[in-house]
Parts: C-alpha cells; structure tokens; sequence
C-alpha cells in the first residue's frame, strides 16, 4: 500500500480579512505569501512523520509550516507544489480581502490574464506534480507533503485520475488529505 498525505499550511499571520481597494488588494496578498504563521494557528490533529518521504512548498507559510510540525528533515523542496497564484485585478471595488480572492480567482479560472501564473499553466504544473509524485511512490510508499489549499485540491484530482483513493479530506488550515494506492 502506498499513501500521499497532504497537509495544508497553518493560517498565516497576515490572513485578516479587512476591507481593501485594489491596490491595497495586491499588498495583501504579497504580505500573505511571506507571512509568519500565526502563533494561535495549531493543527488539530498531526500525521506521523516517522518513515516519510517529506516534502515541501518553496513558499515560506509550508516551510514553516513543517518545520512547527516537527519535520526535522525535509527531503525536496518541490517547485510544482507552490500554491497556485492568487491573482489580483484593478478593479474599482472596495471588499474585504477574502471576497477578492474569490472574485479574483474565478476570473482567473475564467482565463482573465495578469501579471501571474495563467489558470491553465498553474493545473498543467500540478498535473505534472502528481505524476512525479506516482513514480516516486514506487521507491517511496509513504509521502507526506506540505502545501497550499488550492494546489492540493487540483494535485488531489489529478492524483484520483491516475487511481489514488482519498481516504481523508480536510481543506481547512492545517487540514490533511491521505490518498492512497495498491
């Protein structure tokens, strides 16, 4: 039996959600993607780490992410795992920040282009994350990553498609995904 767990980032520091303009927008989400996490953020429950291939985003709320989970070595840092862009648009709103993640993100699905990671590159990255991950379960049966809410999602679909079974699914911060494969 081979397994993938994938564990999400605690909530950063910086995850308020205030109301911002635009320009304010685009500050907030580059303070999220270098943010401590924050120190009340603690995971519900911990995966053992013990005989796990450990794996990591390159951002820096995953790295801390492992490093506060005990993770004394990390294995590969893995570029593919970095969380899909959250994308940001000049429009004339003002909204709490978590409203503009969403309206930004389902432009972005949309095809709407920025000076970020296109929609369609960020799940062909992604799709080449999970087939990499399939070859490296042969020699490693047991790998533990650490990651961000919308890349897991896609790296979880792509995975099911090459016949991975979810057998926990939590999305939250600090939430775990175990897939599994005979």
């Amino acid at each position: 039996m081979k397994e993938i767990i994938l564990v999400r980032h605690g909530k950063p520091a910086s995850a308020h959600n205030q109301k911002v303009n635009a320009v304010d927008y685009a500050k907030w989400v580059r303070n999220y993607n270098k943010s401590e996490l924050d120190p009340n953020s603690q995971p519900r429950k911990k995966v053992c780490l013990e005989n796990s291939y450990i794996g990591v985003s390159p951002l820096h709320r995953a790295k801390c992410s492992a490093a506060y989970y005990g993770a004394s070595h990390i294995h590969e840092e893995l570029a593919d795992l970095r969380e899909m862009d959250i994308p940001y648009y000049h429009l004339p709103f003002t909204l709490k920040a978590w409203h503009w993640v969403v309206i930004s993100r389902a432009l972005w699905f949309l095809g709407r282009k920025g000076r970020f990671e296109r929609f369609t590159d960020a799940k062909q990255r992604v799709e080449r994350l999970a087939v990499y991950l399939d070859t490296l379960s042969k020699q490693e049966p047991r790998i533990v990553l650490f990651g961000h809410g919308m890349a897991h999602f896609f790296l979880r679909k792509s995975l099911v498609k090459q016949k991975w079974r979810i057998t926990e699914k939590d999305g939250e911060f600090w939430g775990v995904t175990r897939l599994e494969k005979m």
